[in-house]
């Protein structure tokens, strides 16, 4: 293995992750200002057998959107192709990375969407549509927004029609929600140097076993073992996936800052956090002084057996 979410604003179908206020659902923090520049959004498309639709639905609703300059499919394809991306869902930060500086994108939107039919009950059967939502920030490669819709019909050619209106809805509050991340990126002040009046805790990576910086090096020692849940969202949809992160094991015996590396969405990054957090361990020590390290943490997800 070495090497936080609450109920949001709904529209139709499930909370949107990370959660909006009421306005910023509507896509404006303030529906009297104007934005003053578009965002450049690439729908990049859904896999699973309803994708075309559900990527042909999604791109016409954010064509009428006024905040939104759509990158037209013939550049996403070549670019996505040049860069060798062949549909995954699960992304390390570099790769969304790659696929966002290819399309040329402020963010990228990417996900699954199936329809099939369903037994729940003993002599019933009914469709039923699912719909899986990832807004990634095309700079930084980092998931935003993970959306899942789920809907209900006799047939799940009813179903689907169901969960692309449900996503046609959805549309607006997508765009607000990156509206928000857009000007919180503006706005962040930028990390503190040394000359920024503040200390800083000195965090070493955990180096190659035989390389010099090995010498007087101890892991942490990890004292239990934390299986992240395998999520309700995940199991609908049948999401297989691994889930990366670097997190920072502190000398003082607590677990740090962590940042998910490759994402997965359906409340498995979240899982994984709180596998992580939930890890008890013994600090790394340098010549028998503990100090504070940084490793990466792999969770690798399967699908339930039925």
């Amino acid at each position: 293995m070495l090497i936080s979410r609450p109920v949001g604003e709904t529209c139709r179908g499930g909370p949107l992750w990370p959660p909006l206020s009421a306005n910023r659902l509507s896509g404006l923090d303030n529906p009297h200002v104007t934005p003053s520049a578009s965002l450049r959004v690439g729908v990049v498309g859904f896999i699973g057998d309803s994708g075309p639709a559900a990527t042909a639905a999604l791109r016409k609703a954010l064509s009428t959107d006024e905040r939104v300059s759509p990158i037209e499919p013939e550049q996403i394809r070549p670019a996505g192709d040049g860069v060798g991306y062949s549909g995954s869902i699960n992304m390390t930060l570099e790769e969304a990375r790659r696929l966002g500086s290819a399309i040329g994108c402020d963010f990228f939107i990417v996900g699954k969407a199936e329809a099939l039919m369903r037994s729940e009950q003993k002599m019933e059967t009914h469709g039923e549509a699912i719909i899986g939502v990832m807004v990634v920030d095309g700079r930084s490669g980092r998931l935003v927004l993970f959306h899942l819709i789920r809907e209900k019909a006799p047939a799940s050619e009813a179903a689907l029609e169901r969960a692309t209106t449900t996503l046609v809805g959805c549309a607006q509050g997508f765009v607000g929600r990156m509206e928000q991340h857009q000007k919180a990126r503006i706005a962040a002040p930028a990390p503190p140097g040394p000359e920024g009046g503040r200390s800083t805790e000195l965090i070493e990576d955990i180096p190659e076993a035989g390389s010099p910086k090995s010498a007087g090096f101890a892991p942490p020692q990890f004292l239990n073992r934390v299986k992240p849940d395998y999520t309700a969202e995940a199991d609908l949809a049948g999401i297989a996936a691994t889930v990366e992160a670097m997190a920072v094991f502190k000398a003082n015996g607590e677990v740090g800052e962590i940042e998910i590396t490759r994402w997965a969405g359906y409340g498995l990054d979240e899982s994984a956090e709180r596998a992580i957090r939930g890890l008890k361990f013994k600090p790394a020590t340098r010549s028998g002084r503990a100090i504070s390290v940084r490793a990466l943490i792999r969770y690798n997800f399967k699908v339930n057996s039925k």
